[in-house]
Order: C-alpha cells, then structure tokens, then sequence
C-alpha cells in the first residue's frame, strides 16, 4: 500500500479498510485523520508508543487540531503513565498549552485492559493497531458501526478513570 492513498483518503467517505505494516503508515494515517476530523479524536492507547504518537508531525497536526476552534478536544486515556512523564511526551506538554483542549487520564485498573491500541475521530474514523507494542495496525475514514464499538469502551473506561497523580502534578 502506498502512503499516497492514506494521504488522499477522505474523512467519511473513503470506506476502504486500510493495512498499515510500519511506523510511518501509522503516522501518515493518524496525520491524515486528525487533519480531517472536527470536534473530537480519543485516544486509548498503553503508553502512547513514542515512535508513532511522540514524532513532530503527529503533534504538530494534534496542536493544528485543537486551534481550528474552540470546541476542539482530546481525550487521551493510557494504562501506564509512568513511561508518558518520563520521557516528556510531547503530547503531555502540548496538554499543557492546550488545557481546555487536551485531557489525560489513567485507565482505572477494575477495568479489563485490552491488547490493543486505538484512537477514533468523531464518531465516523478508527485507527487500531492490535498490539500496542507493535506497528501494524488497520484504519477505516468512515466506519461509523466499528468505531461506535472502539467508543463504547472508551467511553465507559473515560466515565469510570480518573486524572493520574503523576500527571496532574505536571499540570500544575
């Protein structure tokens, strides 16, 4: 597959399912997305993995993301946040310029964890990469069903997760 038919994809109406097989598939698809989406992209994901979610132009296009309006959100919900303080995840810091836009929490652990990574961009695109430590992954510009069901779990473990003391602290 070419990186070309993901940059040409089109937000809710190419109904292709993508096969992303490296790193770079997974940022021109997540890039794409993002650039397309309108009011609100979340993020469930282990440790935000730095190769794909961490590079210049992932959060570049997050920070384009949340100027276009005032409405503009993204939740981002990880199982370990150790990894995410650490290293200064760019995403982190960019929460911080962009605290009305950008919310992060730690998945509360009476949840059952899942194996894989995804993110969804209102409520029409997924991006899923099965094994959060690995860089293939699917995604789909208009897949309303499946990304309903990647929203359905979202959505209960956001409801049920609080803001981790790690990162709250940063925030302050």
């Amino acid at each position: 597959m070419s990186t070309y038919q993901l940059e040409h994809a089109v937000f809710k109406e190419t109904k292709d399912t993508f096969n992303l097989s490296s790193f770079e598939e997974d940022i021109v698809a997540l890039v794409s997305l993002i650039k397309q989406t309108s009011l609100e992209i979340n993020i469930y994901s282990h440790t935000l993995n730095n190769l794909i979610f961490d590079t210049e132009t992932v959060v570049s296009a997050c920070e384009q993301f949340c100027l276009k309006n005032h409405r503009t959100k993204i939740n981002i919900l990880v199982n370990e946040t150790r990894s995410i303080t650490r290293i200064s995840h760019r995403l982190l810091s960019l929460s911080h310029r962009f605290s009305s836009s950008i919310f992060f929490k730690k998945i509360n652990p009476d949840i059952p964890s899942r194996e894989d990574d995804f993110v969804c961009f209102d409520k029409s695109a997924y991006l899923q990469i099965p094994d959060s430590q690995h860089y293939n992954g699917i995604c789909n510009f208009a897949d309303a069903d499946r990304t309903a069901r990647f929203l359905s779990y979202f959505n209960n473990a956001w409801e049920r997760s609080e803001v981790d003391l790690e990162l709250r602290s940063l925030i302050i």
